[in-house]
């Protein structure tokens, strides 16, 4: 199989395994991260690239070929991981979730990372095709520990008010949130590492 036709592939299923963070609702909560083989990506690509082509380019003012964003959110997540205590409490003193929702850009339109799915669309077409396998890893790897940060932040939001609830168990999700985003923080630096994109 062609360079060619393993990135429209890849395409197709960035498309797919994002659209739970790149859809409105996801705004709000996160869908289930989406389980897909390389196999099924590949022969979804042709369907998909149709579909891909009738969405919008810009979303409020951002451009999805700015591949700084990618740099921009690798540094707004690293600070919050280096930052960790003080981003995740309030000036009440209470615990809040909410920046890493921010960090991963499902809280506004504003945000670098919103709509990774055709930020990194756009930068797949960019990386070195001789180590497209790596960038599969780290793709597929980004979504889940995305999918997983967030559902565990938005748990934790409410980890009080559920049966069962109480501040250990806000305390619990957000400390599982903050795992997952040591791994976004990870999977983020190898894509810009194969795009040739200084962290710094």
């Amino acid at each position: 199989m062609t360079a060619a036709v393993l990135r429209g592939a890849l395409i197709a299923a960035l498309v797919l395994a994002s659209a739970a963070a790149s859809t409105p609702r996801a705004l709000a909560r996160t869908q289930p991260c989406l389980a897909l083989s390389r196999r099924s990506a590949m022969f979804a690509g042709a369907a998909l690239s149709v579909g891909a082509a009738l969405q919008p380019a810009f979303a409020a003012g951002q451009d999805p070929t700015d591949l700084t964003r990618l740099v921009k959110g690798y540094k707004n997540v690293k600070f919050l991981l280096d930052n960790w205590e003080r981003e995740t409490t309030t000036s009440q003193g209470e615990k809040d979730a909410d920046a890493v929702r921010k960090a991963l850009g499902l809280r506004s339109t504003e945000d670098p990372l919103f709509q990774m799915d055709k930020l990194l669309s756009n930068a797949v077409k960019k990386s070195d095709p001789d180590r497209l396998e790596e960038w599969i890893d780290a793709a597929d790897d980004l979504n889940t520990h995305i999918n997983n940060a967030n559902e565990f932040a938005y748990t934790s939001a409410f980890g009080e008010y559920n049966p069962g609830g109480g501040k250990d168990q806000i305390l619990k999700y957000l400390e599982l949130s903050r795992v997952e985003l040591v791994g976004v923080e990870k999977d983020l630096k190898k894509i810009l590492e194969l795009l040739s994109l200084s962290t710094e």
